[in-house]
């Protein structure tokens, strides 16, 4: 009778020890995440993307004669592959500081890229500048974010033709 509890208890604290971390999983803690400081609220995000429309849009509309893009999608997914790249090249390289840098281009109208003609945005990664004596002396020059030279840039996300509306 003895051997059948032990048996029996040893069976339940194992389960309960697998059920708990199974639970623990990264992946289920992410409601827990904060957003970070930089987000904005619904009203500001339109309030931007309408005076973007007011005082840049219409002048490119007029100017190109077409609705260029104005919105751009990158799946998380790939955003998350990308920065793991980034991560992952720069600690080779010894670099940190990481971020990115979101630059504008477009699309030579004649060419084999998607959406030719049109905008994109391409994503460059970025590290803090390496403490220099120059900027390190009496008045020290506040640090800078340079590109990482070798690390491919990210493109193709998704461009809204005609572009989507916030």
């Amino acid at each position: 009778m003895k051997t059948v509890v032990k048996s029996v208890s040893t069976f339940l604290i194992v389960a309960s020890l697998c059920i708990c971390f199974i639970s623990c999983d990264t992946k289920t803690q992410l409601h827990d995440a904060t957003p970070p400081q930089q987000t904005i609220t619904y009203e500001q995000a339109n309030a931007l993307e309408e005076d973007y429309i007011e005082t840049r849009y219409k002048l490119l509309k007029d100017t190109l004669k077409i609705e260029d893009t104005r919105d751009f999608w990158f799946s998380i997914d790939t955003l998350k592959k990308y920065i793991a790249y980034v991560e992952h090249e720069a600690g080779e390289k010894g670099l940190s500081g990481l971020g990115v840098r979101v630059y504008y281009g477009s699309y030579p109208k004649k060419s084999n890229y998607p959406n030719a003609g049109y905008s994109t945005v391409f994503i460059v990664p970025t590290a803090r500048d390496a403490a220099s004596p120059i900027k390190s002396g009496f008045a020290p020059i506040k640090a800078e974010d340079s590109n990482i030279e070798g690390l491919l840039p990210l493109n193709y996300g998704g461009g809204g033709i005609p572009p989507n509306n916030y």
